[in-house]
């Protein structure tokens, strides 16, 4: 039986060298530059083991950390302190897989299969000579595999070998009963054998399916309830159209969109992105959403809006999770679109003259992780036949097999490709198809939600008389 001890020896087969433990560790009041740094010197360095007085605290592995990095002012905010702020961002796994390293290869396994979902492939810690190391989950899959794969030839190749031996034996000494009788009870007793282990791996085999079937029930159930809270149609109104999409890069995702009828003539409209995937970003989703839904109806103002959401997330958010969004109101009877944007891309306007504009302003701190973040409005005014074009980020930055991203020329020249006589589903389908030709087959690596709508109504007002106006830039593709 292989255990974890033969990890780091001369013990394993070829294919499987490059498997190790990895002696990794850093201090908690360690910069957090200097985790970075170890990331970037040990490209296949899955994790780090945090320390604090030389006790164990957690592990922060290379995915974690580089999903937390990736989200809009994270740097910012991170490389500023120490290792100790992860630990506030839900990045550190503070309760690690650890096993001693006469752990056998297939406990180990099951040991990192029994954690929960989102930690099933998170690094473990192994006590080498009493020395923790971090063990990359994904190559002990792998040993695992290619263990078995070389029991199952192993024993082809026993039986083989046994049965020409005893053809050879029946040839040249079929006079001897008793070395017949006792070939013939051997081969039986390893085709039994064999036998026994063929049906013990089909019962494992069995079971695993079992539990997967059941995971993907209760997903499909989730994905269920999630689209059934985001709304199939649109308040209705003789002033505007509106049409939106949202598809989950897993089951379920943290993507949303909402529409708020406030009054007889202004509409509310909101694009979110939830912080992570999975069942903890859709879960934190319903909560942004119903907590926003409810300030909407209350307070006409978008900054208000957001501002009063920060405040009662920051008391219900144990995971540190946050969201980018827009959320803003159309005026369908002056043409005014005011909105907040909180960390979040910038909307497009499609003009009917097919010029594409975009607002310079800078955006307002994502929603959920700071005390007392200023959030301000921006308005634009609309004229008759205008479209307004939101989305999460899901949509520019969807990659194809190449590491390509589809970036913003591509996402314009589909919104320039169509006018204001085009339906608004047409748009938004006709943008869905190109991001799944130009993805040729790879899954997608993040949730893709687009909201646009029309405004229709001939009244105007100047310019000047608008408040908070924002900067447009007319952008060329």
């Amino acid at each position: 039986m292989m255990t974890l001890h033969t990890l780091n020896t001369q013990n394993l087969p070829h294919q499987l060298s490059e498997i190790k433990l990895w002696d990794s560790k850093i201090d908690i009041d360690d910069p957090v530059r200097e985790l970075e740094h170890e990331f970037q010197k040990h490209l296949n360095l899955p994790g780090l083991i945090i320390l604090e007085n030389q006790q164990i605290v957690g592990i922060i592995s290379r995915t974690r950390f580089s999903y937390a990095l990736s989200r809009q002012f994270a740097r910012e905010i991170f490389m500023k302190g120490t290792i100790r702020a992860l630990f506030d961002f839900n990045v550190v796994d503070t309760k690690p897989l650890i096993m001693l390293e006469d752990t056998s290869v297939s406990s180990a396994v099951h040991s990192a299969l029994a954690r929960p979902t989102l930690l099933s492939y998170e690094p473990a810690i192994v006590i080498h000579q009493e020395i923790p190391k971090i063990l990359d989950i994904d190559l002990l899959m792998r040993l695992q595999s290619d263990l078995l794969q070389e029991a199952l030839l192993l024993h082809q190749n026993l039986i083989e070998d046994e049965r020409q031996t005893a053809q050879q034996l029946r040839q040249t000494m079929s006079h001897l009963e008793l070395t017949r009788d006792r070939l013939l009870r051997s081969e039986e007793s390893l085709e039994a054998q064999v036998l026994e282990r063929t049906l013990e791996l089909k019962k494992t085999n069995d079971d695993l399916i079992k539990q997967q079937n059941q995971i993907n029930e209760d997903l499909e159930v989730a994905r269920t309830l999630q689209l059934s809270i985001l709304p199939a149609t649109f308040p209705k109104h003789e002033h505007y159209q509106a049409y939106a999409f949202m598809r989950a890069a897993r089951m379920i995702g943290g993507d949303f969109y909402d529409a708020y009828q406030l009054n007889d003539h202004q509409f509310g409209f909101v694009v979110g992105d939830v912080s992570g995937k999975g069942v903890p970003a859709a879960l934190f989703m319903v909560l942004v959403k119903t907590i926003l839904q409810e300030q909407a109806m209350n307070h006409v103002s978008p900054a208000v809006v957001i501002s009063r959401l920060n405040t009662q997330l920051l008391m219900r958010n144990p995971l540190s999770l946050f969201v980018t969004l827009i959320y803003g109101v159309l005026d369908t009877k002056y043409g005014i679109f005011t909105f907040c944007n909180a960390g979040h891309a910038m909307p497009y306007i499609i003009r009917n003259n097919k010029k594409i504009e975009t607002i310079t302003n800078k955006a307002c701190p994502l929603v959920g992780l700071l005390d007392h973040p200023h959030y301000a409005n921006i308005s634009v005014q609309l004229e008759k036949n205008d479209r307004v074009f939101l989305m999460t980020d899901g949509v520019t930055e969807f990659f194809n097999s190449k590491s390509e991203a589809y970036g913003e020329k591509r996402l314009l020249n589909i919104l320039s490709s169509t006018d204001y006589q085009n339906k608004l589903e047409e748009v938004i389908q006709k943008l869905v198809i190109d991001l799944d030709l130009f993805s040729n087959g790879s899954p997608a690596s993040d949730d893709v939600t687009a909201m646009m709508f029309h405004y229709e109504n001939d009244v105007n007002i100047a310019p000047q008389t608008i408040p908070n106006l924002g900067m447009l830039k007319e952008l060329q593709f």
